[in-house]
């Protein structure tokens, strides 16, 4: 199991014996403490954020401890669990505490398990706290996302293999590195590997490493991501592109916990969990011979399967509205809100790129908006398929063609890059030939900066 964390504690306190008292028994339960009976120089302390844990006296000279709770968590915004101790407890003493950011409250005189608890209490809420902040990553509160997020929590805790499914853009590697950041293997590497993207006569090496002198080049030892996610977790993406030579490696090491180095006889231990994903159907895979039957329920022990965005159409304006706000900040946009036919549009859209392109369409708009309220003129959907629903003009209207739609994309595209043709070109997911024809095409008149 891992180590548990060291927590630094800090006792602000002006009773020489209650300092003591606890110092003691923090000591014992392993804390590293600190202490000081001066109000003043122990509000400096805390809030430089350096630790885990302050207990607090109210009653002080120089400076109220309560002044010391409000002003560290509003001025400095400490993330230290306080637990308020005072001789002078009342009820409404200790609601005023919980209003300002304590996470406990103990009354004069108490015994060391009060103590305990009261710490341990505090601990465990803080726990529960960063859980809900990592599954926060993923946006949606649709039952569909609650229940994809309740069974990630469960995966977590456990060291089970787990297998992604679902089509390209819906968030397979975010699911995947949620799993990990919950898990007991946090502190611990997350190596992901597109397993597409690798040259197959190069794949075995990536991922097991080689020996100096394995092949032509080979000049030194190397390391594969097998070692590199030693005690951590490795996240094989589109795995159904490993050919079935490294297939069979692959499930000896799934198997054995042993990584065969090329070029050496020696095999090496290794702690990874693995975590693997394919926009595939993987059992249709196997029937065809192109995926090993042994190996699919070795790496399918948990299968996950992430919906497309069309199937949980409700999630797409608050994932929308997540990416407006962050890329309205990243791009100093006057973007801030949807029009009403706006937000009809992306509800009936069918995202055939799933979340990538909501994302990337969300960040386009951005960059070329010059207005804060989202029209439809302003959004271009990348990729449309002839199945979409939703026009990208007011059908309504009639005041402009997609014509005339494509032509204002491009000019604003163009302005914002100060008509640089490779800039505008990359941005616009087309080559330079293609933006030179639509220029010609639509007349647009522009000064040629390369």
């Amino acid at each position: 199991m891992a180590k548990k964390k060291t927590l630094s504690t800090l006792i602000i306190d002006d009773e020489e014996s209650i300092r003591d008292g606890c110092g003691q028994i923090l000591t014992r339960m392993g804390h590293d403490v600190t202490s000081t009976g001066d109000a003043l120089a122990g509000y400096e302390k805390a809030s430089t954020d350096a630790f885990d844990l302050i207990l607090l006296d109210i009653r002080m000279p120089q400076m109220d401890g309560l002044d010391i709770l409000k002003r560290l968590k509003t001025d400095h915004n400490i993330s230290a669990k306080v637990i308020i101790i005072t001789g002078y407890g009342t009820i409404q003493l200790a609601v005023e505490a919980m209003r300002l950011g304590a996470y406990n409250f103990l009354t004069k005189p108490f015994s060391a398990a009060d103590l305990k608890k009261a710490i341990k209490d505090s601990q465990e809420r803080k726990e529960i706290s960063e859980v809900d902040n990592t599954i926060s990553m993923l946006i949606g509160n649709s039952d569909y996302m609650e229940e994809l997020k309740d069974t990630i929590r469960r995966v977590a805790i456990t060291d089970s293999t787990v297998l992604v499914t679902g089509e390209s853009g819906t968030g397979k590697e975010l699911v995947a590195r949620t799993i990990h950041s919950l898990s007991r293997r946090h502190h611990k590497p997350f190596v992901p590997v597109d397993c597409s993207s690798l040259v197959q006569n190069l794949l075995e090496s990536e991922l097991f490493g080689h020996a100096k002198g394995a092949f032509s080049g080979a000049t030194e030892n190397r390391d594969g991501r097998f070692q590199t996610a030693d005690h951590g977790t490795l996240f094989l993406d589109e795995i159904s592109n490993i050919g079935l030579d490294i297939q069979a490696k692959l499930l000896r090491v799934i198997q054995e916990q042993e990584v065969p180095r090329v070029g050496s006889s020696a095999s090496e231990k290794v702690d990874v969990r693995l975590i693997t994903a394919t926009n595939k159907d993987l059992r249709g895979e196997v029937k065809a011979g192109s995926f090993r039957e042994d190996l699919f329920y070795r790496v399918s022990v948990v299968p996950i399967h992430i919906r497309p965005l069309r199937e949980h159409r409700s999630d797409i304006l608050v994932i929308a509205q997540h990416y407006l706000e962050i890329f309205s900040e990243k791009h100093n946009s006057t973007a801030k809100r949807f029009s009403q036919e706006t937000m009809k549009s992306l509800t009936s859209y069918s995202w055939p790129g799933n979340i990538r392109e909501l994302k990337n369409t969300i960040e386009r708009l951005c960059v070329l908006c010059e207005h804060e309220e989202v029209t439809l003129s302003d959004i271009m959907y990348y990729g449309q398929d002839t199945g979409a629903k939703a026009p990208v003009i007011d059908p309504f209207s009639g005041k402009m063609t997609l014509v005339d739609v494509e032509r204002e994309h491009i000019e604003k595209a163009l302005k914002h890059f100060n008509y640089q043709i490779n800039k505008t070109a990359t941005f616009l997911d087309i080559d330079r030939k293609t933006l030179r024809t639509k220029i010609r095409t639509y007349g647009i008149v522009i000064n040629d900066k390369d």
